[in-house]
């Protein structure tokens, strides 16, 4: 029923990934189009992305994926019992709360979608802290969310994770979370996720907004205790990267 199903979206919108992931777990063809006034029209909100069916419009990212998701019982997307039906949505709340809202207010002005704010950036930033620390003790002793196969809530949550992996996570920001860093590279790396996101290296370093200050380094230790030195002034933002997007197509 979904060959003839349509995702209207813009292009590496990880709100789009989770249904795409899903649609490749069940071997389903979605067509994908780029976002236009028209296909806004066609959700109640007006916002990206929107699904149309041959029997319907669907809209809200989630739903979405849950439709596709729906769609094959075999690959039990949803979870294999009823009580498991019940976690996997537990956490793509979970997800839509204290991951995609602070991950989205962090990655935003990087990829250009909004201007950067400073009280914003750093409540993300510990928002999001304070989600993957949840994260990493629960995934302490488990390798997928729920049961011992991948789910739409590891779907969910690695599509949330994307940008934030990729682009501004350094390794310092996360050395308190290992269990969430080898959880995302295991699903990030199954054929059906490399389908739809592509490769995923993880950040060398913080890319930073237009307009975001420059990060300070640390004085070593011993020429700090030798003498104190006048505070350096804070260098002047970087100027907007020319060339290539970092939010290029994926996949």
């Amino acid at each position: 029923p979904l060959k003839m199903s349509t995702l209207y979206t813009f292009p590496g919108n990880f709100r789009a990934f989770k249904a795409l992931i899903a649609a490749e777990y069940n071997g389903m063809d979605v067509a994908v189009e780029d976002w236009s006034e028209e296909a806004a029209k066609l959700s109640p909100l007006g916002k990206a992305p929107v699904l149309s069916t041959p029997s319907g419009v669907v809209f809200e990212s989630n739903a979405i994926a849950r439709y596709i998701a729906r769609a094959r019982a075999d690959t039990e997307l949803l979870g294999s019992s009823f009580v498991d039906q019940a976690q996997v949505d537990s956490w793509i709340d979970f997800c839509a709360n204290e991951i995609e809202l602070p991950a989205s207010m962090w990655t935003y002005p990087v990829l250009g979608y909004m201007p950067f704010n400073l009280g914003a950036y750093t409540k993300a930033k510990e928002d999001l802290a304070k989600g993957l620390k949840t994260l990493d003790t629960y995934l302490l002793t488990r390798t997928y969310l729920v049961g011992e196969k991948i789910t739409l809530a590891d779907i969910c949550i690695t599509s949330a994770l994307v940008y934030v992996m990729k682009f501004v996570a350094d390794k310092a920001y996360l050395k308190p979370f290992g269990n969430v860093v080898r959880y995302f590279t295991t699903c990030a790396n199954q054929p059906e996720f490399k389908a739809v996101i592509g490769e995923t290296p993880l950040a060398k370093e913080e890319m930073l907004a237009p307009g975001a200050p420059a990060p300070k380094k640390a004085e070593p230790a011993k020429k700090a205790a030798k003498k104190e030195k006048k505070p350096a002034a804070d260098a002047p933002p970087p100027p907007p990267k020319k060339g290539g997007h970092p939010q290029k197509k994926m996949g």
